[in-house]
């Protein structure tokens, strides 16, 4: 029988993450894959697995990420999941190889996703809003600008009716104008989002929230690239507090 505890190695992978130790999370998800398939958890190596799709997303680390994500599918096959657990896999999975440029491939489980998350979820769960934003960013890659439109603004319909989604709702709002600017860069609806987007960012209220540093680092390149530089300086810095202190 498995030792695995699922919330104790999620506390402790965030606790590498919150300092910023790449090399640090990559050994410990190794080792917690390696225990799971050792006791034949499938379950719990299903977790790690997750994980370890997320990080080999984040890292670029191609190779790595389509074994892993080869491997959930076959867990997923023979599984007992509910539709939750498999929605969210499949949606994890599906960004990342929209990440290594299969957003074609991508495409049928955006679509497994939505089946299950919107049957398991309500309409404005974070998830779903989480689902419609990273399904936009393979529309995009796939030229279906229009199709890309909708999924965003169905993103911010939900994220911006909570506080607690404000991060997620400033995310969307970036990727939104980012694919306004590259249909069209003079698009006036451009400036306007990233001005809602860091009002969000550069508040005190949002910086307990999880994934803050995350998002402030992650979303100072794409203000870069808008020539907004102070703005990249800020949520650079910001990140930099956060992680310093950490």
């Amino acid at each position: 029988m498995s030792a695995f505890k699922p919330s104790e190695f999620i506390k402790e992978l965030d606790s590498y993450f919150a300092r910023e130790d790449v090399s640090g999370a990559a050994n410990y998800l190794i080792k917690c894959r390696k225990e799971c398939e050792e006791s034949g958890d499938d379950l719990s190596l299903l977790t790690v697995l997750n994980e370890l799709v997320g990080f080999y997303r984040q890292t670029g680390q191609r190779k790595k990420a389509l074994e892993c994500i080869d491997k959930c599918f076959e867990i997923i096959k023979i599984a007992p999941l509910d539709d939750k657990t498999a929605g969210t896999l499949y949606l994890n999975c599906a960004t990342t190889m929209k990440r290594f440029e299969m957003s074609e491939d991508a495409m049928q489980y955006y679509d497994k996703a939505k089946r299950l998350l919107t049957a398991a979820l309500p309409e404005d769960d974070p998830l779903i809003a989480g689902l419609y934003n990273n399904t936009a960013l393979a529309l995009k890659d796939l030229g279906r600008f229009k199709e890309a439109e909708e999924s965003y603004l169905e993103a911010i319909k939900i994220t911006e009716k909570d506080e607690k989604n404000a991060l997620e709702n400033a995310i969307s709002l970036v990727n939104l104008a980012q694919l306004y600017y590259d249909v069209d860069f003079s698009d006036e609806r451009v400036s306007p989002l990233l001005d809602k987007a860091i009002k969000i960012l550069s508040s005190d209220k949002y910086v307990t929230y999880d994934k803050y540093a995350f998002t402030c680092r992650n979303t100072a390149t794409a203000y870069g690239y808008f020539g907004r530089f102070a703005d990249e300086k800020l949520l650079n810095e910001r990140a930099d507090k956060y992680y310093g202190r950490a």
